[in-house]
């Protein structure tokens, strides 16, 4: 399958068929209100994703590293900071109407990403070919050709959460986020997006 990057209109994102523009890098009023329409179309749009990385990680393992028995052997984990704004991620999707119960979680099965899911939304959906590609034992189009199916499959009236790294979101969006950042996205029907903007999922 051949993956076509999405394209974004500079630091602008176009935002529904009505004109709607959310401008990414604007002043903190600016983003305060694109934060809010995108955690709205969040909660009341259908066919929605959020592409989002883990938390924030130690130094101690290798960033490639990945352990498929589940015990995280050599694998880099979050820190008492990250563990700490994993949580504080799905309070503020709670606190906008996104309980667990109205999320579909996906996440890479790399420790990192399973347990920012997990504590997060207290559930994911692990998937192997999800992990950084980067590290060489997964292909971009492997990861891509799984972010798209996942997307296919779940898509629906709640959102998708894909919880992975950021060179696949790169890859998958064109977007390089920051560990407290997301990217929201429509999805059609063959599991390819449309940026609609960057949330700030700090609280």
């Amino acid at each position: 399958m051949f993956w076509r990057r999405i394209a974004t209109l500079g630091s602008m994102a176009v935002w529904g068929g009505v004109g709607a523009f959310l401008w990414l890098g604007a002043p903190h009023h600016a983003r305060a209100a694109d934060d809010a329409a995108l955690w709205q179309a969040l909660a009341t749009r259908p066919h929605m994703v959020v592409v989002m990385r883990h938390t924030e990680v130690g130094r101690e393992g290798q960033s490639t590293a990945y352990d498929p028995s589940g015990q995280c052997r050599g694998e880099r984990m979050l820190t008492g900071k990250g563990r700490r704004d994993a949580e504080a991620i799905g309070r503020a999707f709670a606190a906008h109407g996104l309980p667990p119960e109205r999320v579909q979680v996906v996440a890479s099965a790399m420790c990192r990403t399973r347990d920012t899911a997990r504590l997060a939304f207290g559930k994911a959906e692990l998937e192997p070919r999800l992990r950084e590609f980067l590290s060489g034992s997964v292909s971009l189009n492997e990861a891509m050709d799984a972010a798209e199916e996942w997307i296919r499959r779940l898509r629906g009236p709640n959102p998708v959460v894909l919880i992975t790294h950021l060179p696949n979101i790169d890859a998958l969006t064109g977007e390089q986020i920051e560990y407290h950042q997301a990217v929201v996205a429509e999805s059609d029907e063959r599991g390819q997006l449309k940026v609609l903007g960057v949330l700030d999922l700090q609280p």
